[in-house]
C-alpha cells in the first residue's frame, strides 16, 4: 500500500516535472524516479 511517506516523495518527484514508475511488488510499492533531459547536438561546422 502507499503511504502518506510514500506519497510525499512521490510528489516531490513530481513536483520536479520528473515522472514517476510505480511498480507493484510483494510489500507494497516500488518507486522509479524518471529523469529525462535534453542531449545537446555539437556538430563542427
Amino acid at each position: 500500500m502507499i503511504d502518506e511517506t510514500i506519497k510525499a516523495k512521490i510528489k516531490a518527484i513530481l513536483a520536479k516535472g520528473d515522472r514517476v514508475e510505480l511498480i507493484p511488488v510483494k510489500n507494497g510499492v516500488k518507486i522509479i524516479h524518471i529523469k529525462r533531459e535534453e542531449i545537446k547536438e555539437t556538430r563542427p561546422s
